[in-house]
């Protein structure tokens, strides 16, 4: 989660299901001997998946509450985050302690967006692609072939003991991710995005965390709801393919599936859905679609839309903040935007390989 996501809509929240929950009014369970060293057991080091699976299972049974801080370039974003975990429930709240004030709220697939200043409301299902704090992307795919698992030093954040972990590509089509995990919990402290010469692009993590002992899972529901006297938007986003809007990749990209695909409508909510990863918030006239792609780690989007030189121009466009990078790119009558913590040239080569087949 990079900093410049925590703009125009649910860009904090896009919230990864997992499995159990914990118990009621309970603290997390302390770590039973050896529970510590089964983080890099011999079984896990080197298993990607096995080792994202013990991360969502840690983010959805514990709750939590602390502040969490995103690093990108110049760019430093904090959050105070609060998650309960309770009877099967996902709950979050996420309020950003910098800027304009920005409260998201996210009970299971729901996420409402609130700028108590102006008033204003969103509300909209969850978008699969973007992780909270202390979650990671995860994906469909049963194994992350393409990262080699290493396991790394011990070290501390947030005053939490922690057990460092790289993902390292086995190509040059994503970046390397370095994990700080709790070693009691499993839950995933601090990520840093890594490039090709190790250089860090984005750090986000805990400066301060600590475990609620009675989730009060209710309260923060009608926190959630409390919006009298705002001006609230309920966006009709629609879920798609690509093959049904008549596009298609002429050949797959090494490592990444088709996730899923969206239709944006036109005004406010396809703004917002393209401002949350970085592309420019004016109003599109007509709908966006959204195909997101992921290897099981990381995610990249493509959005596409009718060709409008007023807002487009008609020359190639590249921006990175942090880890993300953002291309734009004209193909005939549209206009296909690519973001995605990736290399530049993997955008790239997504935008070359999108085709026009048919008008649906």
């Amino acid at each position: 989660m990079t900093a410049r996501r925590l703009g125009a809509t649910a860009a904090l929240l896009s919230i990864v299901q997992a499995t159990s929950a914990m118990a009621a009014g309970n603290a997390p369970a302390a770590p039973a001997a050896g529970a510590a060293a089964s983080v890099v057991a011999p079984a896990l080091v080197g298993d990607a998946a096995a080792l994202v699976k013990r991360i969502q299972d840690a983010a959805a049974r514990l709750s939590y509450t602390g502040t969490f801080v995103v690093g990108a370039g110049s760019q430093v974003t904090s959050l105070r985050v609060t998650h309960v975990g309770h009877a099967g429930d996902q709950i979050d709240r996420i309020e950003a302690l910098d800027g304009e004030l920005r409260q998201v709220y996210r009970h299971n697939d729901r996420v409402h967006v609130l700028w108590p200043r102006l008033h204003a409301a969103l509300i909209e299902q969850r978008d699969p692609g973007m992780p909270l704090p202390g979650q990671i992307v995860g994906g469909p795919l049963p194994r992350l072939d393409m990262y080699e698992l290493q396991a790394g030093a011990s070290d501390r954040v947030a005053g939490h003991d922690a057990t460092v972990l790289l993902l390292k590509p086995r190509d040059g089509l994503r970046y390397a991710q370095k994990l700080w995990i709790d070693s009691a919990t499993g839950l995933l402290l601090r990520t840093d995005i890594l490039d090709e010469h190790g250089r860090v692009l984005e750090s986000a993590g805990f400066s301060e965390l600590r475990w609620i002992q009675r989730p009060a899972a209710q309260a923060l529901l009608a926190e959630m709801h409390q919006l009298k006297g705002y001006r609230v938007e309920r966006p009709a986003v629609v879920m798609t393919d690509l093959a049904r809007e008549g596009w298609s990749l002429s050949q797959p990209m090494t490592g990444f599936l088709a996730s899923y695909a969206v239709r944006h409508p036109p005004g406010l909510s396809g703004a917002s859905a393209t401002a949350e990863h970085g592309v420019p918030a004016s109003r599109p006239a007509r709908e966006v679609v959204q195909a997101v792609f992921t290897d099981g780690l990381t995610t990249v989007s493509l959005f596409i839309e009718p060709h409008d030189g007023a807002r487009h121009g008609s020359t190639e466009k590249a921006s990175q903040q942090g880890a993300t990078q953002l291309l734009g790119v004209r193909q005939g009558d549209w206009w296909i935007t690519a973001v995605g913590d990736v290399p530049r040239a993997t955008l790239q080569t997504f935008a070359t390989r999108l085709e026009r087949r048919r008008n649906p």
